[in-house]
């Protein structure tokens, strides 16, 4: 006869799946950064723009847009950035509610 504790609950094993391709997500590397900063280092201030709005357009569909996490990354940095530039991304993040 099988124990209680052999039984597998597939909830609990979807639950842990989920958190660990999200962790795995959340795994950005020094890499995944140059990566991104290269592909963006040339474009001017309207471009850039125009990508990140389609991005968010993009993340609003797929209802994975986080405006709340953008906020506390962007408050997060505040002390680095100077508050000139904090300020201007403030804007921005306002502009994409």
């Amino acid at each position: 006869m099988s124990k209680l504790s052999e039984f597998k609950n597939n909830k609990i094993d979807e639950k842990e799946n989920t958190q660990n391709n999200k962790t795995q997500k959340e795994n950005i590397t020094e890499k995944d950064l140059m990566d991104k900063y290269n592909q963006y280092k040339d474009l001017d201030s309207n471009q850039i723009r125009d990508e990140l709005f389609n991005e968010v357009a993009r993340q609003k569909a797929n209802g994975v847009f986080d405006y709340n996490k953008l906020e506390n990354s962007l408050d997060s940095i505040k002390g680095v950035i100077g508050e000139d530039n904090y300020q201007n991304m403030k804007k921005i993040l306002e502009s994409l509610k």
